[in-house]
């Protein structure tokens, strides 16, 4: 009976969030399973690109997640920006804007409220800046497989996460992260390497 409820659910929210797929040329995988309405946005006539993978889940509402609050789930592209989420990834009421390239591997966890930006949004010079921002840098954001992202985190341009990274609630991520090892606080600092054995490493 529980696995009827879902399956429910599931099919409901996949036909409320059809309109926007269709809309924004999305790509979406077989059995992705949506908690509420994601806002997606790709502008048509863009060279941006959504593609989400098989088996992934995606939560956007207070119902489905409430340590993301009351948010949805927004992935949007800007310009040329490409969001690549591979199979078995999951994904809480979190914002993804890229105006390079965010990829995100398979079996990743994304904490609720988890924010990733592989753009600076505005120029950094204040003249600029107020005429036109025609210099805004934008890096590619690469997080690698079974990565856990705690919640609230926030992720910046150019960064790359190695696999199987545990990334602290809160954190506030600026460079690179070696594969295996945890890391927290604002800016997110090694805490310690992740231990692997055999079975794990497979």
């Amino acid at each position: 009976m529980r696995k009827l409820v879902y399956s429910i659910i599931y099919l409901w929210y996949r036909f409320l969030n059809q309109p926007r797929i269709l809309m924004c040329g999305v790509s979406v995988g077989k059995n992705v399973h949506f908690r509420g309405k994601v806002f997606f946005k790709n502008a048509i006539g863009s060279r941006g690109s959504i593609v989400i993978g098989d088996n992934v889940n995606i939560n956007s509402s207070l119902a489905a997640d409430p340590i993301g609050g009351d948010t949805r789930t927004i992935l949007y592209t800007r310009h040329k920006g490409k969001i690549i989420i591979e199979e078995g990834v999951g994904l809480s009421n979190s914002t993804l804007v890229s105006d390079a390239s965010i990829t995100i591997g398979a079996y990743t966890n994304i904490g609720g409220g988890t924010k990733i930006y592989d753009t600076d949004f505005h120029s950094l010079n204040p003249d600029v800046r107020l005429n036109g921002d025609t210099d805004i840098k934008s890096k590619p954001v690469c997080i690698g497989s079974r990565v856990f992202i705690g919640g609230h985190s926030i992720i910046l341009k150019g960064v790359t996460i190695g696999d199987g990274v545990v990334i602290g609630a809160g954190s506030v991520v600026t460079k690179d992260i070696p594969p295996y090892e945890i890391w927290a606080g604002n800016p997110a600092k090694f805490v310690r390497k992740i231990f692997r054995n055999m079975l794990s490493a497979t």
